[in-house]
């Protein structure tokens, strides 16, 4: 009887080990990046589109819950499919990257709008950049969007003098062209961000608390610059307790989870991050699991 007992002990925490690193492999995602178009046809938009492509790209590689297929291989099975021309993907052209890539998702896009142009306010005048992009996240498994967005940001620069001679004026072509470039990069950056913050919210990145300071209400934790985190992120401390196991199948669909609290993140390194305490429920504890995200 002891033996048997043993025995189901054992068993039991096999399923739970199991189902731990059952979510966790679960957690890394593939990730396709199509080519993204331009549809503006203007002065900015095919850099833009370009610039706005590596930026994502990079972050996505950056970040440890993804990998991303190569561009090589991913450029063939585009032209395959004849989708090299195409902002969007449909169900069946979905799955079929899926089978082909191994990704678990598409991520396309358009460039709609990128632009530079002068503006006049009471107290200011200057110039103002605006990026927007439409986005679209592809299930490849079930062929679905599972995210579509026009993702939108702005960059400007003000001055009290008048600017506006220099807008005008032909004298310095070369100062203007340095200014608007900058500003519209700046822009593109803050929409990379946001793209990347919604591939975040579907798949959140997760790591473990290192290190609890409560003198100074603050966690460490094993997620750096490496991993894509960014000084002012909001994350999620948790606790993970028994798996949860269909009834009738068996098979593990997660574990159950116990909220902690939440931090701010205060100081960022290659590998690990600093977070101030904001709200708690109960004392963190180091191996606790903390993820980008409220």
């Amino acid at each position: 009887m002891q033996k048997y007992f043993v025995q189901i002990i054992s068993l039991a925490v096999f399923v739970m080990i199991l189902g731990i690193s059952f979510v966790s492999e679960a957690a890394a995602k593939t990730v396709a990046v199509g080519t993204f178009i331009d549809s503006t046809h203007s002065h900015y938009g095919k850099m833009i589109c370009e610039h706005l492509q590596s930026s994502i790209q990079n972050g996505l590689v950056q970040n440890k819950n993804y990998t991303v297929v190569e561009r090589s291989n991913l450029d063939q099975i585009f032209k395959e499919l004849g989708l090299q021309n195409s902002g969007v993907v449909d169900s069946s052209s979905a799955i079929e990257i899926g089978n082909l890539s191994g990704a678990d998702y598409t991520l396309m896009g358009k460039v709609v709008e990128a632009e530079v142009n002068p503006y006049n306010s009471f107290a200011y005048e200057g110039l103002k950049a605006k990026v927007s992009f439409a986005m679209q996240i592809v299930d490849n498994k079930t062929g679905q969007v599972i995210s579509s967005d026009m993702v939108s940001d702005t960059d400007s620069s003000a001055t009290k003098n008048n600017l506006k001679k220099f807008i005008k004026s032909d004298l310095v072509p070369g100062h203007m062209s340095v200014n608007r470039d900058s500003l519209v990069y700046n822009a593109a950056e803050k929409v990379a961000g946001k793209v990347l913050d919604r591939m975040n919210d579907l798949n959140p990145l997760v790591g473990m608390v290192v290190a609890v300071d409560l003198d100074e209400d603050t966690v460490t934790f094993d997620l750096g610059y490496n991993d894509g985190v960014k000084k002012g992120d909001t994350y999620t401390i948790y606790t993970e307790s028994d798996p949860i196991v269909h009834p009738v199948t068996g098979e593990i669909l997660g574990v159950d989870e116990k909220f902690v609290g939440t931090v701010k993140v205060v100081k960022v390194q290659d590998r690990l991050s600093v977070g101030k305490l904001k709200e708690c429920e109960v004392t963190p504890v180091k191996t606790d699991k903390i993820r980008r995200g409220k």
